[in-house]
């Protein structure tokens, strides 16, 4: 591959062959300019997804991008003039996907995409782009958020040395029904605000459990204890599973989750479920799903969405028997002691 400097600090030119073609791509700073372009990409790509995942609403609201139009750190891919791709992330913060000293960055569902044409090789240069400019930030990790069935970007990314972290998925409520519960012994009820601090050493105990290999997130007492603050404040409903007056399992709801899609007027949104060791392998999670999505639908609710962790065995397999996958978000971390870039 060839390149030139241009003559520009914001710009780089790429020659590089795309389809046999030998064409100039030119890659310049993410500005308002791009910011029409790019949702028309964002909404074609999300088109794309809905074919795989047809439980996706048709009338969603893509985010608009005058944040990442503003900040100055994106890049867009233009081919012959055209805007073939973008890239953009949040301004870095300390202590990033739960570091405790790296700096890094994520690139949200919207803040990034590609025309279909030559995606996988439009995403390499854009990441190669990118890094050179997080490196002269001393941004040590970068997320991006990509479509679950576009394996175009995801091969690009992952033959660049990321690696999955998270996923979105989603499912459309049909018939749920009493009947489909099996344990008929059990009462399955959602808290009122005053009894949530029941539920905190379950809580607890899915936080111990996250620190734990394979999963190895990081956090403290203090962590948990402000995380705890904010739930018990009401930040979401909260609905469990009880055996003889116990509370055994519970699983949390709220109105939005962190992609555009999450915040369809009809849909909510798991953000926690864990059951007591003992009991696991009793379909208890399963049953309080039915019943949440018995009381979800009467509210008139029709999608439920869960993010969660691939690398969290017990999530990923019990989330993929009831959901479908339509994000996979992957990171990287970037070594930076091999050079000085600033």
């Amino acid at each position: 591959r060839n390149s030139v400097k241009s003559q520009s600090i914001v710009e780089t030119i790429f020659l590089t062959f795309y389809g046999g073609v030998r064409k100039k791509v030119e890659f310049v700073t993410f500005g308002k300019e791009h910011v029409e372009e790019a949702k028309k990409i964002g909404w074609e790509n999300y088109q794309e997804e809905r074919v795989f995942v047809p439980a996706l609403p048709k009338d969603v609201k893509i985010w608009d991008l005058d944040y990442f139009a503003q900040n100055g750190l994106g890049v867009a891919a233009l081919d012959q003039g055209k805007l073939a791709g973008f890239l953009c992330y949040f301004s870095p913060w300390s202590n990033a996907f739960d570091t405790k000293d790296s700096s890094g960055t994520f690139s949200p569902l919207h803040a990034n995409g590609a025309v279909k044409k030559n995606r996988y090789r439009i995403y390499q240069d854009m990441y190669e782009e990118v890094s050179k400019r997080l490196a002269s930030q001393n941004v040590q990790i970068l997320g991006v958020s990509l479509y679950a069935h576009d394996n175009e970007s995801k091969s690009a990314l992952f033959e660049y040395g990321f690696g999955m972290r998270c996923k979105d998925s989603i499912r459309k409520i049909e018939n749920p029904d009493l009947a489909q519960i099996e344990n008929k012994d059990l009462v399955f009820e959602e808290l009122p605000l005053s009894e949530f601090p029941t539920v905190r050493e379950l809580r607890r105990e899915l936080n111990e459990h996250l620190k734990e290999p394979p999963c190895f997130m990081q956090s403290d007492d203090k962590d948990f204890n402000q995380w705890i603050t904010k739930v018990e404040k009401g930040d979401r409903r909260t609905f469990v599973a009880k055996k003889n007056g116990r509370t055994i399992a519970y699983l949390d709801v709220a109105d939005e989750a962190e992609n555009f899609v999450t915040f369809h007027p009809k849909m909510k949104n798991l953000q926690g479920a864990y059951c007591k060791p003992e009991y696991r392998g009793l379909k208890i999670i399963d049953d309080l799903l039915v019943y949440v999505s018995i009381l979800l639908k009467s509210e008139g609710i029709e999608y439920i969405g869960v993010d969660y962790e691939s690398y969290n065995p017990a999530a990923n397999r019990f989330w993929t028997k009831h959901f479908m996958e339509y994000t996979n978000s992957v990171t990287r971390k970037i070594e930076l002691w091999c050079k000085d870039y600033n």
